[in-house]
């Protein structure tokens, strides 16, 4: 029907036009931002689900962040404990060779001055060893155990150093005990020498026992970051195939875009100009 009052034409190729840019530009946004949700309205399910991913991801690399401190103050603590290990074994060297009945006391005297030296490393060590403004054996109690979290949900281990303070500070007293103060000076005997051998033996397995148990704790918090690190890549691939944009599909939608507003455009002045067709039938 041929109308002067409305030009239904003009109408529909508006709405068209319309619809067209508005689709035009949410596809220059999406490929502007690199983002599928770059107009979350688009899809408001997907963008809580991305958003909740987005946290998790962050809790998880927070997490495995704290493991690696907790690994870091474990290496420490085993570096600490491997030097006091080698401290005890050369004072047990020592000790053997103090029994040694072809040395006269004097001679046994002179093992004894490295030895009281070598001592008062261990305590020297004992008293200052510490990771990041914490001690790691001296003034540490029996709850003294490193907790960290190991995945997203908050769930917790620890690094277990109970019982590495009382170990190492016994040690530490059963090594005064035999190569300072008056003790000392029985080590130019060469047969109460020979008795101290099992009290320094005793001593040293002591050190390495905790070196097993920190070494151990080690490798299960290496186990953790793993875990932490597979399970940040599956989330981030899930986030991504929600919230990233398909860029050559996007192209491919823009391209086909371009052409439906200018077809809109085009159409939308010949729906124009019909009108003026019209004039020539009140000629």
């Amino acid at each position: 029907m041929a109308t002067i009052g409305t030009n239904l034409a003009a109408v529909a190729a508006t709405n068209y036009l319309n619809i067209n840019n508005d689709n035009l530009r949410d596809t220059i946004n999406q490929l502007s931002s690199g983002s599928r949700l770059a107009q979350p309205y688009d899809d408001a399910a997907g963008t809580a689900v991305a958003g909740n991913l987005q946290a998790r991801i962050s809790r998880l690399n927070a997490a495995v962040q704290g493991v690696q401190d907790v690994v870091s103050y474990a290496q420490t603590m085993d570096g600490f404990l491997s030097t006091l290990q080698q401290i005890t074994s050369t004072l047990s060297q020592l000790t053997e060779e103090m029994t040694n009945g072809a040395f006269g006391s004097t001679d046994r005297a002179n093992y004894t001055v490295e030895a009281s030296i070598l001592s008062g490393q261990f305590q020297n060590i004992y008293s200052n060893a510490s990771f990041n403004g914490s001690t790691l054996f001296a003034g540490t109690t029996s709850a003294s155990n490193v907790v960290i979290t190991v995945d997203s949900k908050g769930t917790t281990d620890s690094l277990t150093t109970s019982n590495t303070s009382s170990v190492i500070s016994n040690v530490l007293n059963t090594i005064l005990s035999i190569f300072t103060g008056g003790a000392s000076s029985n080590l130019t005997d060469n047969t109460i020498a020979s008795n101290y051998i099992i009290s320094i033996t005793s001593a040293l397995t002591s050190i390495t026992g905790q070196r097993a148990i920190v070494n151990a704790n080690i490798a299960k918090f290496n186990f953790f970051i793993t875990n932490i690190n597979t399970e940040t890549t599956n989330v981030t691939t899930a986030r991504s195939r929600i919230n990233d944009l398909n860029v050559a599909n996007a192209s491919t939608q823009l391209s086909t875009e371009n052409i439906l507003v200018q077809a809109a455009t085009a159409m939308l002045a010949q729906a124009n100009s019909t009108q003026s067709n019209l004039l020539s039938l009140l000629r």
